[in-house]
């Protein structure tokens, strides 16, 4: 008895294997090994961290006294790095905004010559002219009755006797939101 096969085959001249295939093939294959690897690496350093862990709590309930292990070496750059970042972030989140607007809607006989912002003491200072001690002490109140400013305090004041029109120039001192 003989069987007769059926050869269903569509393309009976092409090459099923390519050059470019068993690359392909390989690579991958390489790149697997390489992340097999890695992964059983990290896994055994986590499981070492964790019988460590382990002991040091095991140590720790029986009364033994355990040392923490050294922290790890940061570098100095690092550190500046970060310390550059949060005085940014801290600039950044100042109420720059709602602070322009305090200081527009006070007096305008009160002529601004210097404003300096803290955003790390979350304070600013002011130096400014007016004309007489009246326009000094209302621009002050209207500083003390702003909702965004706290602690408005008057730091000093002195006759410019050599401008014209012998103007008071002084100094205000205030802080907004939380004091860190």
């Amino acid at each position: 008895m003989t069987k007769n096969l059926l050869n269903l085959e569509f393309a009976p001249q092409a090459n099923r294997r390519s050059a470019a295939g068993s690359v392909y093939l390989v690579a991958a294959f390489t790149l697997f090994s390489f992340a097999a690897i890695y992964a059983a690496k990290a896994a055994s350093e986590n499981s070492a961290k964790q019988q460590e862990l382990v002991a040091m709590d095991g140590a720790r309930k029986a009364g033994v006294r355990v040392s923490a292990p050294p922290p790890p070496k940061v570098d100095p750059t690092e550190i500046s790095r970060v310390r550059f970042i949060r005085m940014t972030s801290r600039n950044l989140a100042a109420p720059w905004a709602d602070l322009l607007v305090s200081l527009e809607k006070a007096p305008s006989n009160v002529a601004l010559l210097a404003v300096e912002p803290s955003a790390v003491k979350r304070s600013i200072s002011l130096t400014a002219e007016a004309a007489g001690p009246m326009d000094m002490i209302k621009y002050l109140q209207a500083l003390q009755s702003d909702p965004n400013l706290a602690n408005v305090v008057l730091v000093s004041h002195q006759v410019q006797l050599q401008a014209p029109g012998n103007p008071l120039r002084f100094q205000i001192r205030a802080s907004w939101g939380e004091t860190p």
